[in-house]
């Protein structure tokens, strides 16, 4: 068996003053950008610390300077790829800004959400991202002890960023109506209230005067589908969904698949998200795009920006979206009484 690599002694601060031949204050100035020190020795300290792989002590600088340089991100779920997606881009641009992001994922679990908020507290975190599933009150209800954005859920005590939801519920509605579909099925998020579900009710004023939702089935954010939603689609009453999220659009390409009903010759299905899943899924997926790398960079922007002035104003933001027209959806049937009209 061979012997385990020698683990390489990491560099410290006094081996770069030594090197470099200036003090430990000197090190320190050149590299953290203060002092009054010369550019000529800035410059061999930088050199130097490269070369001798010198990493500073993130642990130590948190002790000395009260900051540890670290955001937390709280995510409902990591097999939705929106999420993962998401998390991606705020880890890069947090890392561009100096902060390493502790990530937690609470499994789909509504009421591990607080939870693990204050688990990133205990872990000194200076603010936190969160992606909100649970109700609003919790925002309310509980005493942070660090600044918090969130992501998805509006709310008008604490910064946060979404998209333009209803915006992009009329967007697929006015889509469907278009195609001439007059009989459309509604699969909505179980976690959200519908008062506050501004792709329903974006989508539902879209279809006004001119479509009918036939039936509404609320569903989870999954690709498995509850029995009554396939019962729902078996009774073939409709010639389109609506779907609260790509997820669930893709569950209900897979159970018509199992059910014999062709996509989208006999049913047009629309989703929202944009995920990468849904321009490889067989038919692609017409659906609503939402900007994630612009909603992680608004939502780590507003984070610093209320740790740097805990008390300046509540901020919210909303993104644009995007239709994007794909192959899961066509005319619908003649057998439907199909009729093409125009944008009103």
């Amino acid at each position: 068996m061979g012997r385990p690599p020698t683990m390489k002694k990491p560099a410290t601060i006094r081996d770069v003053a030594r090197e470099a031949n200036v003090s430990i204050a000197a090190v320190s100035y050149a590299l953290n950008g203060g002092g009054t020190i010369g550019e000529e020795v800035r410059a061999r300290v930088r050199e130097t610390a490269q070369r001798l792989g010198y990493r500073p002590n993130r642990s130590a600088q948190a002790v000395r300077t009260g900051k540890s340089m670290t955001l937390g991100l709280v995510v409902p779920d990591l097999n939705n790829p929106y999420y993962p997606a998401l998390a991606q881009s705020f880890e890069r641009a947090a890392r561009q800004a100096g902060y390493t992001v502790v990530l937690i994922d609470t499994s789909g679990h509504v009421d591990e959400e607080v939870q693990g908020i204050r688990h990133l507290e205990q872990h000194g975190v200076e603010g936190i991202v969160w992606c909100q599933t649970a109700g609003p009150d919790e925002v309310m209800s509980s005493d942070y002890s660090v600044p918090i954005v969130i992501i998805g859920t509006p709310s008008l005590n604490v910064d946060n960023v979404t998209t333009k939801d209803y915006e992009g519920g009329q967007l697929l509605g006015r889509h469907l109506v278009e195609m001439g579909h007059r009989r459309i099925g509604m699969l909505t998020a179980a976690s959200v209230l519908p008062s506050k579900d501004d792709r329903r009710l974006g989508f539902i004023d879209a279809l006004e005067g001119e479509a009918n939702a036939v039936w509404e089935e609320k569903a989870p954010f999954a690709i498995d589908l509850p029995e009554p939603i396939l019962a729902a689609l078996q009774r073939r009453d409709v010639s389109a969904v609506m779907c609260g999220n790509d997820l669930i659009a893709i569950g209900v390409l897979r159970a018509a698949r199992q059910l014999g009903i062709a996509v989208p010759a006999e049913l047009s299905v629309v989703g929202f998200d944009d995920i990468p899943w849904a321009s490889i899924v067989e038919p692609e997926l017409t659906t609503v795009r939402q900007p994630v790398s612009e909603m992680a960079a608004v939502a780590l922007t507003l984070l610093l920006d209320r740790i740097a002035e805990p008390n300046r104003a509540v901020r919210h933001f909303r993104v644009g979206v995007e239709l994007m027209k794909r192959q899961s959806v066509a005319e619908a049937p003649v057998s439907w009484g199909w009729r093409k009209i125009g944008r009103s």
